[in-house]
């Protein structure tokens, strides 16, 4: 196809986009790239930190983190009451139950993508990787509990803006700590730390 073609083709498509009811009012960056212009998926990003591994020339593993700030699970709570339309008093019950975990826990959403789809499983167990959390230079902490999160890609699509299929999610969860925070993520491949400066 001819690149004239295709450009034609592209315009015609977007006029007809913008003359859809929904799309009214919207402009076309809002349309193109919508990350850019969610306040929910900037503020998950400003939380999230992300490294990699690479073992060699052809295996490569990506780890993306999101602290569960206290900022974070009340926009999320908010995001996850407008998706799903929860009534006031469901919507209370989940923000109540986000400030107490964020009151007594430090906790993570951890999305793992690897050549190798083995190389991106986590668990308590001592295989291809393991996490910690650093409390001080020569003190770290091991989670509570790595739990794989099981939910539909369209829920992940929805509240983390980071999503691909690719990647395997989990929640990982520490005793509460204070800010700074540095997360581990290590193996015999290599590793990385993770940095955030507070957590409110």
């Amino acid at each position: 196809m001819r690149p004239t073609r295709s450009w034609f083709i592209l315009i015609l498509l977007l006029g007809v986009a913008l003359s859809q009811p929904g799309c009214q009012g919207r402009s076309v960056g809002e349309l193109l790239w919508p990350d850019l212009h969610d306040a929910y998926f900037q503020l998950t990003k400003s939380w999230s930190r992300s490294g990699v591994v690479r073992d060699g020339l052809e295996t490569e593993t990506r780890v993306v983190a999101l602290l569960e700030s206290t900022t974070w699970r009340k926009a999320y709570v908010e995001r996850y009451s407008e998706v799903f339309e929860l009534t006031a008093d469901e919507r209370r019950k989940m923000l109540d139950d986000q400030l107490h975990a964020a009151d007594e826990y430090t906790d993570f959403v951890v999305a793992v993508a690897s050549t190798y789809s083995d190389d991106a499983r986590l668990t308590h167990r001592l295989t291809q990787w393991r996490l910690l959390l650093r409390q001080s230079p020569d003190q770290t902490v091991q989670p509570l509990e790595i739990r794989h999160l099981d939910v539909h890609p369209s829920q992940l699509q929805a509240f983390y803006p980071y999503h691909h299929p690719w990647q395997r999610y989990y929640k990982v969860r520490f005793p509460k700590t204070g800010g700074p925070i540095e997360l581990l993520f290590t193996g015999p491949a290599g590793g990385f730390s993770l940095m955030w400066e507070e957590s409110d």
